[in-house]
């Protein structure tokens, strides 16, 4: 996931899984396009952080680059880099502005980099933490800071999410484990086992991992600035912790921390058919089994990819309190909502239907809604549908996705370049291709994407040859290249 705090929060970072029911990962032979090839050309997967970024190769070790002030990149660096505050001024930050091994780690299949720490998830089951820990988010029982990986508490781990000051994980049996910060119900705690930070500063926290027993068959699990999602075997989307934006996607809006599950709802009925999920700092999005691609939570950049409203009371901040789907994805239409509105409140999950899409199947709660007819929808002509979705990414102010065809569109705030167009705007809802390179024509579109990460304000995509391509800020060297100048467009890490 993402940033820290200090600068605005985030990105997050999630992995992205493919199949509904995820197995641990095996130790993986490199594949023919890697063999003999330098390691630019042998990532596996790569996450994005809070101005920083770490990538799996396929020989599983791991190489991190970007900011290194709370030893997040699991080395140490003597670089310096300036960083922007908020009143204009700059300072100097510890750095490095290209990928260097992690030492002393192997077996890695996986990643999450949150907002100053990464969890590496490795193919026997077990993570492996380092970076930020105050909060204990590291899982190791300790509130200090490590430069080397250190073993979280937990084996077994099929799908590891880094937030901001959290870290949750899924394990075989399907059960989701947090720890860290509680202070916004992101652990799923209603009552936390320990207290951490300095005197004074004292939030609610879980210095190992803890169960959170309001979800049970878990196969996936992201992780934003203080929110929690989980995605179930049966495709529903159960999230927790803040709420001020709408961040839980349950049609509510709230400052008080929430750490009871909350189900997703698109319209009147309950998410269902999800087949992946990513988190961003305030808001989160998912693909659906039908095509679409749904997003919810705070929205004043645009980062939900759908126009944005002018009212938006109880939220602190524009924003959409269920899940709708982005412009030109949005799958199979829902049956209109049975009670005309769900605007008065959360209704009672237990009496919702589940309608994963009108001819397609449902849960029997949904099988009188499911017996109208669609024959009418049916005749008409159907436009050519856009390029299928592939994989979802959110970052702190902005979304990405990667689509069937290799390419990629971005949407939400632009002002660091994030949606990679090659322009520095205020960006919106609009979809806008991601560009190959700086200075090149929108005609001229990034191609043989096979996978896109979101962080801060900076995005990667891993090709089909493996190579990895990042945009958006270099602040702090968070793109990889060597130095910090600034780019308008994705460029080539370093290696």
């Amino acid at each position: 996931m993402r940033p820290r705090r200090g600068p605005p929060a985030l990105g997050a970072l999630l992995t992205l899984a493919l199949a509904c029911s995820p197995v641990p990962d095996e130790p993986v032979v490199a594949p023919a396009t890697c063999s003999g090839q330098p390691r630019a050309r042998c990532v596996r997967s790569v996450s994005v952080g809070g101005r920083f970024a770490c990538a799996a190769l396929h020989d599983q070790t791991v190489w991190c680059w970007g900011r290194n002030d709370e030893s997040q990149l699991g080395y140490e660096s003597a670089d310096l880099c300036p960083e922007r505050l908020a009143d204009g001024r700059t300072r100097a930050v510890a750095c490095h502005a290209a990928p260097l091994q992690v030492l002393g780690l192997a077996g890695v299949v996986a990643l999450s980099a949150g907002g100053a720490h990464t969890c590496a998830r490795r193919a026997d089951g077990t993570l492996r933490c380092w970076g930020a820990n105050g909060s204990g988010q590291l899982g190791n029982g300790a509130v200090l800071p490590s430069r080397a990986p250190v073993a979280a508490a937990l084996g077994g781990v099929v799908s590891v999410a880094a937030g901001d000051r959290h870290t949750c994980a899924v394990t075989q049996q399907g059960s989701v484990y947090c720890w860290g910060a509680n202070d916004r119900g992101q652990l799923g705690l209603a009552e936390s086992p320990s207290a951490c930070g300095p005197e004074g500063q004292r939030v609610p926290c879980a210095r190992t991992p803890t169960r959170v027993t309001s979800v049970e068959e878990a196969v996936e699990v992201v992780a934003g600035d203080a929110h929690t999602c989980a995605r179930t075997r049966r495709g529903r989307v159960w999230c927790w912790g803040a709420n001020a934006d709408g961040e839980l996607g349950a049609n509510t809006a709230s400052d008080r921390a929430t750490p009871e599950a909350q189900a997703v709802l698109v319209g009147a009925y309950v998410l269902v058919g999800a087949t992946s999920l990513a988190a961003g700092a305030s808001h989160t999005c998912a693909t659906r089994d039908d095509g679409a691609v749904l997003c919810w939570g705070r929205h004043e950049r645009g980062q939900l990819g759908v126009a944005v409203p002018e009212s938006f009371a109880p939220c602190a901040h524009a924003c959409i309190r269920t899940a709708v789907p982005i412009a030109g994805f949005e799958g199979a239409p829902l049956p209109e909502d049975p009670d005309g509105s769900v605007d008065g409140g959360l209704p009672d999950v237990s009496n919702v239907a589940d309608v994963r899409r009108p001819d397609g199947p449902t849960d029997a709660t949904a099988d009188d809604v499911n017996d109208a007819s669609d024959a009418d929808k049916r005749e008409a002509a159907p436009e050519p549908p856009p390029p299928a979705a592939a994989a979802v990414a959110a970052g702190r102010e902005f979304s990405c996705l990667s689509l069937g065809d290799g390419t990629v569109r971005c949407w939400g705030s632009n002002r660091a370049y994030e949606l990679g167009n090659g322009r520095g705007d205020e960006g919106g809802p609009a979809l806008t291709t991601v560009i190959a390179s700086p200075g090149a024509a929108a005609t001229n579109p990034l191609q043989e994407v096979v996978g896109v990460e979101a962080g801060a304000q900076t995005a990667c995509a891993v090709l089909a040859n493996r190579a990895v391509r990042c945009w958006g800020s270099n602040e702090l060297g968070a793109l990889g290249v060597g130095s910090t100048a600034e780019q308008n467009g994705p460029v080539p890490v370093t290696w």
